[in-house]
């Protein structure tokens, strides 16, 4: 029976709420400060600790830029480019060490440390004259989410991958808020309580819940977010037929439409990247809200900027990714050069909102990704009537100005992953996944051009705080 863990916590607890977070979501200023036990005490205040655990996803550390962009580089998407002062360079030679790791770590385990409030605060049989169960229920769903996504994205860095070893160690599950000094869980105990926290939310959130007040609904959990993260994780277990049928409910859900070439393009306010509060029917199933409002707002320190030759524009496109567009792919003109810099490019699916580099919304899960689960899972032995990897595989190629082809390899789609969702995090983890090395041509560092798989570096370190605060916390083997 997998063992509840804590995480290692001191004087966090109140920060934990995140009231002080919500002010981008609500039209209405939030309450900054109040004890757990005032806040949690009513309906209001469970609210506002809902909306304040979505904070932390737009921290620097997590989707706000690094997880993102760190996949890319190390995946062999990106690259540093010539206007480069340095940042990422050691993602970028895979150079990290136990006091040079990765800062998600406290990042997330912040997001499920404020969902937990609210879970364990509903579990507590709370109950307020006037509130629905359903109204709870719909709460506690998204916390369930934040509490799936935070851990399923901590293992997926600092786990090895499931497919290759899950009995290996992960990360401390975490369902309770309180200090503790926690032993790391398995991979395969940590993706058990991911599916489990998913699926209770699939079950109980409303199946038309759309959040009040808030200024993009794509920006909050719904069943089909839920739906979408399902599909992902099941393709990460390798459990094809799962896959498969969580990315149908998304490819057959009417809210949901793949952009066409012209609507892919359109990427100032109103295209795929620079959608404004969802303003047209699309592909997003859920998101990342940008605001310069938002108390996780990296300043500088955001997507865009580090993505942008006229923000820091440290990180451009590798030639690796770009050989891979063929002539009259839509996908291949969101790269753009600068004047002085020749002929280096830098992704333009994070334009900024009206120019402003310093907000944009991330995508997280888009209706795209869901064609190419579904055709990776059939490719590998799922059935679903009616369906074949190839005319998914085509239902991505014309709707990026592309014509159909006759048929499709394992190594086709895992092509299209590249093309189609490059930067937006996920190159490093299908490399993982797939139990694929990193080949790099276009690499200017001086270590590890190539990493082969398998190899202790496709788990990165634990950070050394994190062992030095809690002797139990076991280091990945060689770092």
């Amino acid at each position: 029976m997998m063992k509840i863990k804590y995480k290692y916590i001191l004087g966090v607890l109140v920060l934990a709420l995140g009231l002080s977070a919500c002010d981008n979501f609500l039209t209405e200023e939030p309450i900054l400060q109040q004890t757990n036990e005032f806040t949690l005490s009513t309906y209001k205040g469970l609210n506002q600790a809902t909306l304040g655990a979505y904070t932390p996803f737009f921290n620097t550390p997590w989707y706000g830029r690094n997880y993102v962009v760190s996949s890319d580089i190390r995946g062999g998407n990106a690259k540093l480019s010539p206007k480069s002062s340095g940042r990422f360079r050691t993602d970028y030679q895979w150079g990290f060490s136990p006091d040079i790791a990765p800062g998600v770590w406290t990042t997330a385990y912040d997001a499920i440390a404020r969902a937990n409030n609210v879970i364990n605060t509903i579990d507590g049989e709370f109950s307020e004259v006037g509130v629905t169960e359903q109204d709870l229920d719909n709460l506690k769903a998204e916390c369930l989410f934040i509490r799936a996504m935070g851990h399923f994205d901590l293992v997926r860095l600092y786990g090895q991958p499931y497919s290759y070893d899950k009995a290996s160690l992960g990360v401390p599950v975490v369902l309770v808020t309180e200090i503790g000094l926690p032993e790391r869980n398995t991979v395969e105990e940590v993706y058990a309580q991911v599916m489990a926290d998913l699926k209770e939310a699939e079950n109980i959130i409303g199946d038309d819940y759309v959040r009040a007040n808030g200024n993009d609904e794509k920006g909050f959990i719904s069943k089909e977010a839920i739906q979408a993260l399902l599909a992902r994780v099941y393709l990460y277990m390798e459990d094809w037929q799962n896959a498969a049928d969580y990315a149908t409910k998304l490819i057959d859900n009417e809210k949901f439409q793949l952009y066409t070439a012209a609507e892919y393009t359109t990427y100032d306010n109103g295209g795929v990247f620079g959608l404004e509060a969802a303003k047209i029917p699309g592909e997003v199933i859920f998101q990342i809200y940008g605001s310069e409002g938002n108390s996780g707002h990296g300043n500088w320190d955001v997507i865009a900027y580090i993505l942008s030759p006229d923000g820091y524009g440290d990180v451009g496109a590798s030639q690796d990714l770009l050989d891979l567009f063929e002539d009259g792919d839509v996908r291949g003109n969101l790269f753009r050069t600068h004047p002085d810099f020749g002929d280096a490019l830098w992704s333009l699916k994070y334009p900024g909102k009206s120019g402003n580099l310093r907000v944009e919304n991330i995508p997280v899960l888009r209706l795209s990704e869901m064609y190419l689960i579904r055709a990776e899972a059939v490719l590998k032995g799922a059935v679903i009537s009616g369906v074949s990897s190839v005319r998914d595989y085509n239902m991505i190629r014309t709707n990026r100005g592309l014509s159909e082809v006759a048929s499709v390899s394992v190594q086709d789609i895992y092509d299209e992953r590249r093309r189609e969702l490059c930067f937006e995090g996920h190159e490093l983890f299908d490399l993982a996944r797939t139990k694929r090395g990193l080949v790099r041509n276009d690499y200017s560092g001086t270590v590890n051009q190539n990493v082969p798989f398998p190899d202790y570096k496709w788990a990165a370190p634990i950070p050394l705080g994190e062992t030095d605060a809690n002797p139990n916390i076991i280091q990945n083997s060689d770092y």
